[in-house]
């Protein structure tokens, strides 16, 4: 290059074009705000669809808890008792109602073995695909220790699908109106046989007071020590054995309205205990110390002193009955200084009324299952003598006085427990 060719000095040698790179630059900003711009959108769409999927899902949430709140109110106020299971029998939920019938388990249910707790559950068979509902009975311990009778109907919980994922059973107790259906059948039973053994008791008396006195007087006209009076004194014994039979039976067929006062049960009580124990000193040959006392009275802080209205006479009579027979049956199983027979004076709260409560127990074999629907039966005894209308006089009695009365096994002697309702006065004065 020629010297001071300032033309050619200034011409490029390589030097990059600025202009075109800005141009560049510019046309890649743009772009790249174009996509920010279109990312931002894209963004705030999804955002919005984000926030909208958020707000079904809290109104989703919301809804479950209020059916869930609304199916717990629809527990918790039915009358029957519900309990639900998983596909492994294993317990789910408890209702209430199912919770104060098993009271008496002491134990928490959920997380159970539904079978472990009831063998004869049907729900086991439900599970196993039996076409359901069945329908069982159950019995269970009451919170007051006696026996309560449930009806239990199980029925399968069954997925869209198809497939068994749990069991429910449904429970009724059935005790009361059990017990009502008795009360009634045993009534008409007691009714037809009454009205039969007045009959029969006026028509036997007669003559049976005829053979007394003419045995009476072969007894005084014979040698005394003679075979023959003695013969004539059997037959007067066993005359007036049979009359004793016949007067049990007129009283159980008569039985008078009660005479109503209000009386110390607490005083009544002891004094009836009391007499049994002397009864059972003086009877046995073997002397028992006042340290072996058999009969012992139970009385509940709150029944000193207080009264309740009813036929003094009539309830002596039934708990000196109820304590005789407690003693007989302790006797037949223990040595006579292990008799051990109570009797327990509390109260009862019975569907918003209230009861005195009155137990007899002993220590003795108990009552056989079997024989426990019968046991008020007139003529009914499991003894090798009696005739078997003492019970049903109680039971009678117990009647008249609006109670009821039960018999089951005692937790704590071990024996025959009686247990007595009698409502309560409202005027304890």
């Amino acid at each position: 290059m020629p010297i001071g060719d300032t033309a050619a000095m200034n011409a490029p040698q390589g030097i990059p074009d600025f202009e075109a790179a800005l141009r560049l630059f510019d046309e890649t900003v743009r772009a790249l705000e174009a996509r920010a711009r279109r990312l931002e959108e894209v963004l705030t769409v999804k955002q919005q669809e984000l926030t909208d999927a958020n707000r079904r899902l809290s109104e989703k949430v919301q809804e479950l808890d209020r059916l869930s709140q609304y199916l717990e109110l629809v527990l918790s106020s039915v009358a029957s008792g519900v309990v639900a299971v998983d596909a492994l029998g294993i317990i789910t939920t408890v209702n209430p109602a199912a919770r104060r019938m098993y009271a008496g388990l002491d134990r928490a249910l959920e997380g159970c073995q539904l079978a472990e707790l009831f063998p004869d559950s049907a729900v086991g068979q439900v599970l196993a695909g039996a076409a359901g509902p069945l329908t069982g009975y159950r019995q269970v311990a009451g919170r007051a220790g006696d026996q309560r009778q449930i009806e239990v109907v199980a029925s399968p919980i069954v997925a869209p699908d198809g497939s068994v994922v749990g069991a429910v059973e449904v429970l009724d107790d059935v005790t009361d109106v059990r017990r009502l259906q008795d009360e009634v059948e045993r009534g008409r039973r007691l009714k037809s046989l009454g009205e039969m053994a007045a009959g029969v008791a006026h028509e036997i008396r007669n003559p049976l007071n005829g053979i007394e006195g003419f045995a009476s007087l072969l007894v005084r006209d014979m040698q005394a020590g003679s075979p023959s009076a003695r013969h004539a004194q059997a037959i007067v014994s066993g005359v007036r054995d049979l009359n004793r039979t016949v007067t049990g039976l007129l009283q159980f067929t008569q039985q008078k309205t009660p005479n109503k006062r209000h009386v110390p049960m607490d005083e009544l009580a002891t004094a009836v205990c009391e007499l049994v124990q002397a009864e059972l000193l003086v009877s046995d040959e073997r002397s028992i110390s006042s340290a072996d006392a058999a009969v012992t009275c139970v009385i509940a802080e709150d029944w000193h002193e207080r009264r309740l209205h009813i036929d003094p006479s009539q309830i002596r009579q039934v708990l000196l009955n109820l304590l005789q027979n407690a003693v007989h049956a302790a006797q037949d199983q223990q040595q006579a200084n292990d008799v051990r027979v109570e009797l327990r004076l509390g109260s009862s709260q019975q569907r918003e009324k209230r009861y005195c409560l009155l137990e007899i127990a002993d220590n003795g074999a108990g009552i056989n299952d079997a024989h426990q629907a019968d046991i008020f039966t007139p003529f009914f005894t499991t003894k090798d003598h009696g005739t078997g209308l003492g019970l049903a006089i109680v039971h009678s009695i117990v009647q008249l006085h609006d109670g009821s009365i039960e018999v089951d096994r005692d937790p704590q002697l071990g024996g025959a427990r009686f247990r007595m309702l009698l409502p309560e006065s409202t005027d304890h004065d």
